[in-house]
């Protein structure tokens, strides 16, 4: 549901330090919702300029914020989540998807980020913001809005890309999806990143973003394929899986590792089992009868 996930598709090779219009004029599909440009780094573009990667040869008064090639292709964005203490200077990049979600259905959101090698700090508050309208800002402040996928730790790696990901329920009909850090300066966690340059410009915090994904997980209602030998409903729970079974069944649930994590003899009819112990993740439900063996696969 995102158009232009890996900023592949743009309008112009951008050589340099680029101000609050230029995200706009060059990366097709995506907006800056503030005054705060991010940054549009290529590794298709002359070694000497500024947003060449991995390894620019710039030798201008601006310290290089890290050396990193993009997770896919030949393009990535950074966006500042830190600067200075107390001046809550925010980053962001936004995009509309391509429908709006469906009230009540679930959703997988994630994107990679990896920190940019020189830079000051890392910090733990990265996330994405769903929202029925498109929030924007006359200022390069921190916008006011709780995303509903973030990360739950720092994310210090400046040598790989760390995926945030999580499942949502749709609580309206989003449109747009904005990412960044939406906490200000006071509720932010700071840790010092051994790798910084100290070179001007590299306090703070930028990451490099990549790869982003929303895309609707099916699932089955009740009263849907009524004659199916073995139905589930919903595919995405939380602390019961719900079973229709037509035939009696030894029932399993595997781990997306392959570990047996549950079995159980069931006679037809319908089945409840609790799953609230279950760590979040994929998981495979089978059902063997003389008829043979159907699987599902379901999200906790």
């Amino acid at each position: 549901m995102v158009l232009n996930p890996s900023f592949e598709d743009y309008a112009n090779q951008f050589c340099g330090i680029q101000g609050p219009s230029d995200f706009n004029q060059i990366m097709n599909n995506w907006a800056n919702p503030t005054l705060a440009s991010p940054q549009v780094f290529f590794t298709n573009i002359e070694a000497s300029c500024y947003n060449f990667q991995p390894f620019s040869q710039y030798d201008g008064p601006i310290g290089l914020k890290g050396n990193q090639m993009p997770r896919t292709g030949d393009v990535m964005v950074g966006v500042w989540s830190f600067t200075i203490p107390n001046l809550n200077q925010r980053q962001y990049v936004q995009t509309a998807l391509t429908s709006p979600m469906n009230v009540g259905n679930s959703y997988v959101v994630e994107f990679y980020v990896s920190l940019a090698d020189f830079m000051e700090m890392a910090i733990d508050k990265i996330g994405a913001h769903l929202s029925v309208n498109q929030p924007t800002s006359n200022n390069d402040n921190t916008l006011n809005f709780t995303p509903q996928v973030s990360s739950s730790t720092f994310i210090d790696d400046v040598t790989n890309w760390v995926l945030i990901s999580d499942t949502i329920v749709a609580q309206e009909a989003f449109s747009y999806i904005t990412i960044g850090n939406f906490y200000d300066d006071n509720s932010t966690n700071t840790i010092t990143n051994p790798s910084a340059s100290g070179e001007p410009g590299t306090y703070g915090a930028l990451y490099f973003i990549d790869d982003i994904r929303v895309e609707e997980l099916s699932t089955v209602g009740l009263n849907a394929v009524q004659d199916n030998p073995f139905l589930i409903y919903p595919t995405i729970i939380t602390n019961e899986l719900n079973l229709k079974i037509k035939n009696n069944s030894w029932v399993e649930i595997h781990s997306s590792l392959g570990q047996l994590v549950f079995t159980e003899y069931m006679e037809n009819g319908q089945r409840k089992i609790d799953v609230s112990g279950f760590t979040k993740g994929i998981y495979f439900v089978s059902a063997r009868s003389k008829s043979g063996i159907i699987a599902r696969k379901i999200v906790k």
